[in-house]
């Protein structure tokens, strides 16, 4: 014997398949908007270890022209004179050495992550996965030219 209420039943329960499938398809929609939101996240990451890697290259700077204001007062080490403006150099070229390797590993640690995004994500308008890694070459070639120009300048 047919249940009167079946095709309020069938009825009932098209419609809740119908919000299931909804409910499925925005929880995809916000998946995606969190793989986007996880590489702008990776983007900023990189500029913000650019600015310290600029920042510490811009201190190696500071501290190798303050050892030119220094360059009078000799320190005796042993019978060798060793001028303050020597530890100094060496001290302002070794910050930017470290600033030089900090800004091409973050450079080269967010290529790794935007191969492996773009294998699974189409990645965000407007977020080309080069840009990034361009500024932080471009910083790294300037740090390297200040490295130069530092260790081989005429004291």
């Amino acid at each position: 014997m047919p249940d009167a209420n079946e095709p309020e039943q069938i009825r009932l329960m098209q419609r809740l398949v119908e919000l299931s499938l909804k409910r499925t398809q925005m929880s995809a929609d916000r998946s995606e908007m969190s793989a986007e939101r996880s590489y702008m996240n990776a983007e900023r990451t990189l500029s913000v270890w650019i600015r310290t890697a600029l920042a510490m290259m811009i201190f190696g700077i500071a501290i190798d022209r303050f050892g030119l204001l220094l360059h009078q007062l000799p320190i005796k080490v042993g019978r060798a004179h060793f001028y303050s403006n020597t530890v100094s150099n060496l001290t302002g070229s070794a910050l930017v050495a470290l600033g030089v390797l900090m800004v091409v590993t973050t450079g080269l640690r967010f290529l790794a992550y935007a191969a492996v995004y773009r294998r699974e994500h189409k990645p965000p308008a407007h977020h080309g996965p080069y840009l990034a890694p361009f500024f932080a070459l471009m910083t790294a070639v300037f740090g390297i030219v200040l490295l130069v120009v530092m260790l081989t300048a005429v004291r």
